[in-house]
């Protein structure tokens, strides 16, 4: 247990917002393992105070949307509202339990994922589905600035530093693709669809 003041991942592989194809604990079952240790006084007021929370969605509760579907997205613009509302509320639930300091990703470019770029040959990316991520990001970013502007008015004040932020995964991965802001010098970029980087001779 004292390994838990660095920090805790409460995180399991394939889940989601809501349930999905992987018979795992989804995210608010996560956020009930976190508040346990809070009940215990695991962590001190003051170490919520201090701390980060970060939420990752990878998209696993579209791909079991388009599973349980047959690949239709008919109403999946209604559903992206779902997660994403349901997503903010976890991001309060997580600021009300002491942390003061959230964080949520926005999707990656799903639509550059081997398996959306296959029928392409791996050289085009779906930007069906990548528009779907879009309008996903932007109503989540709504609906953080919406949590930032209640918390700010109920603390009275202007806040110097929101307490939800937003992760954008979605710029940093085409950046990558485009070759631009390299993390190593010998990248050169890669290609969507493989993900595989292009490594100078």
């Amino acid at each position: 247990m004292d390994r838990l003041i660095f920090g805790a991942n409460f995180a399991y592989g394939g889940t989601g917002v809501f349930d999905t194809v992987f018979p795992e604990p989804n995210m608010t079952t996560q956020i009930d393992f976190f508040q346990q240790l809070i009940n215990e006084k695991i962590y001190s007021q003051r170490d919520l105070n201090n701390s980060l929370a970060i939420l990752s969605l990878a998209g696993n509760d579209y791909s079991t949307y388009l599973i349980d579907h047959g690949g239709n997205t008919d109403g999946i613009m209604d559903f992206i509202n779902k997660v994403v509302d349901q997503l903010a509320l976890n991001m309060k639930r997580i600021y009300e339990l002491g942390v003061r300091r959230v964080a949520v990703n926005e999707l990656a470019p799903l639509g550059c994922l081997p398996q959306s770029t296959m029928d392409g040959s791996f050289k085009e990316c779906d930007e069906t589905r990548n528009g779907l991520v879009s309008y996903h990001n932007m109503v989540l970013e709504t609906l953080v600035a919406k949590l930032n502007n209640e918390t700010n008015a109920k603390l009275n004040q202007t806040a110097n530093r929101d307490a939800f932020v937003t992760l954008d995964l979605y710029v940093a991965f085409k950046n990558v693709w485009k070759g631009e802001q390299p993390a190593d010098p010998d990248l050169t970029g890669t290609d969507p669809g493989c993900g595989g980087a292009k490594i100078q001779p």
